[in-house]
C-alpha cells in the first residue's frame, strides 16, 4: 500500500489493513471463520471509534470514490472484516 494515498490518521492501521483488508468477498470470509475468537476479538478490539470515524469519513468522501485507489478498496475490505468479525464474534457466543 502506498501511504501517501492514504490519510496520515490512518496510518497506524496500515499493518492491520494489509493483514485483514482482503479484496477477495471468500478468501476475506475464510480467514475469518478460520481465526479463533480470541483473534478476531483482539482485531475488532484494535479499531478505537475514532478510528472508525476517520475512516468512514475518507471512504465516504466523493472525490475518494471517484479515485478508488488500491488503499481505498483495502479500507474498505477491512471495514468489511471488522464487521463480519464481529458478527462472527456474536454467533459463536450465543
Amino acid at each position: 500500500m502506498k501511504s501517501q494515498n492514504i490519510p496520515k490518521e490512518l496510518h497506524h492501521l496500515n499493518e492491520l489493513v494489509k493483514e485483514w483488508g482482503i479484496n477477495d468477498d471468500c478468501y476475506r470470509d475464510e480467514k475469518i471463520e478460520e481465526s479463533t475468537t480470541e483473534n478476531l476479538f483482539v482485531f475488532v478490539q484494535t479499531l478505537t471509534e475514532q478510528d472508525l470515524i476517520l475512516i468512514n469519513k475518507w471512504l465516504s468522501d466523493e472525490k475518494e470514490m471517484a479515485l478508488c485507489t488500491n488503499e481505498y478498496i483495502n479500507f474498505t475490505c477491512f471495514l468489511m472484516a471488522y464487521d463480519y468479525s464481529k458478527a462472527v464474534i456474536k454467533s459463536r457466543i450465543n
